[in-house]
């Protein structure tokens, strides 16, 4: 067996590692190289020679380094030839990385790195070491507000003037539309059109909640996190021909509908959108599209808060909304609190409020299944009240 200086090198970054025993370097030496390797054999290597050998290729004697991290961001340690200052811009140092002008960067650190061999000498590098992203698409207000312009909204004439005096509140919390698509959810819509027939008084739907997978065409979620990557273009006509519908039968059983924007923390500047489409099409309606994070509605005398529940501990989460909210909640005869994010459903009744945590129809995506979270029941959840209670949930 003959040692290459690749070979030799590759045992003497092992052993200076200082991470592995020397049937381990074996193992590893024997993997990349398909030939087998005993301890021995690398131990009496490093004996009679425990410095690299000198090689006429730096970059890889240096060798190239890349991470993927978490959020979505890359890393590259790798040496580059800079001729001239110009060779220090963005774009050079990225094509040099291996990227293109799609991508930013994020931090960038330069250090000079002498290579010395006995053809060419000593010959300066740089080692740099960079951390990446996508380039954000930027939003464009202008552009977004004229195509809203143009949505052609409708005008729902009610089929009937008798209503019903209780109030329906449909918490669709974690749908994931495009790991989840309209036909999958056609069930659940139509449980949800057989019970407006019930004329209710009022209807009142929470928006958001992570309906959409991903939130821009990268599959990536609003912080950046690189997640399951979805086809964003049909998951917004899914939503569409889920939602609208459902709005149009509330209007047309003379109810008031309410629409109210919660936030997620996969897809909440989607939601936003998706919000000024419904708020264009539908202005019979009444909408709360702030930004803010608890949000609360009265039906009645009933308190409705609503929060994600990705922030806080959901126990803790009454006493922010006894302290912002003092008015509603001093009205109140009955407080509960809707969240989501955790996609299984529980119940904490403590304090005299309810803290309901929503169970989700949607499917297993690829990151739910490799963590083990399959057990859960695959359900939506609405609920209807009285002037002064609630009376009952239905799963739909």
């Amino acid at each position: 067996m003959k040692w290459s200086d690749d070979k030799h090198n590759f045992l003497i970054e092992l052993r200076q590692s200082g991470k592995y025993t020397w049937q381990e370097i074996a193992d590893k030496m024997t993997d990349k190289y398909e030939h087998v390797y005993t301890d021995e054999q690398c131990r009496s290597r490093w004996r009679t020679n425990r410095h690299k050998i000198d090689s006429n290729d730096p970059v890889a004697e240096y060798g190239v380094h890349t991470k993927k991290n978490a959020d979505g961001t890359y890393e590259s340690d790798r040496l580059i030839e800079i001729a001239n200052e110009n060779d220090k811009d963005e774009s050079s140092i990225l094509k040099a990385h291996g990227y293109d002008d799609g991508w930013e960067i994020i931090s960038n650190q330069l250090s000079i790195w002498q290579h010395h061999n006995k053809q060419d000498g000593t010959k300066t590098l740089y080692a740099s070491k960079i951390r990446v992203r996508p380039k954000q698409v930027l939003f464009s207000w202008d552009k977004f507000e004229r195509l809203l312009n143009n949505i052609p909204n409708v005008n729902i004439k009610p089929k009937t003037k008798g209503i019903n005096a209780n109030y329906l509140l449909l918490p669709l919390f974690d749908m994931h539309f495009g790991i989840s698509d309209y036909e999958y959810y056609i069930p659940t819509q139509s449980k949800i059109l057989h019970k407006l027939d019930n004329n209710y008084k009022k209807v009142v739907l929470i928006f958001g909640q992570d309906a959409f997978h991903n939130d821009d065409f990268h599959g990536r979620t609003v912080s950046g996190r690189q997640i399951d990557k979805v086809d964003m273009v049909q998951a917004w006509k899914d939503a569409t021909l889920f939602f609208e519908p459902i709005i149009k039968k509330a209007l047309e059983q003379n109810s008031n509908v309410e629409v109210i924007y919660s936030k997620g923390n996969h897809s909440e500047t989607v939601e936003w959108a998706f919000v000024q489409y419904l708020k264009a099409r539908f202005p019979q309606c009444e909408f709360d599209d702030s930004l803010k994070e608890r949000k609360v509605t009265m039906l009645g005398k009933n308190f409705i808060g609503t929060n994600h529940g990705d922030k806080k501990n959901e126990k803790r989460l009454p006493e922010n909304f006894a302290t912002e909210f003092p008015i509603e909640w001093s009205k109140a005869n009955t407080r509960t609190i809707f969240t989501g994010h955790r996609h299984s459903e529980l119940v904490e009744d403590a304090g005299g409020v309810l803290v309901r945590r929503m169970p989700t129809r949607n499917k297993i995506d690829d990151w739910h299944d490799d963590m083990g979270y399959t057990t859960a029941h695959k359900r939506f959840q609405i609920h209807e009240f009285t002037e002064d209670e609630q009376v009952a949930s239905y799963y739909v």
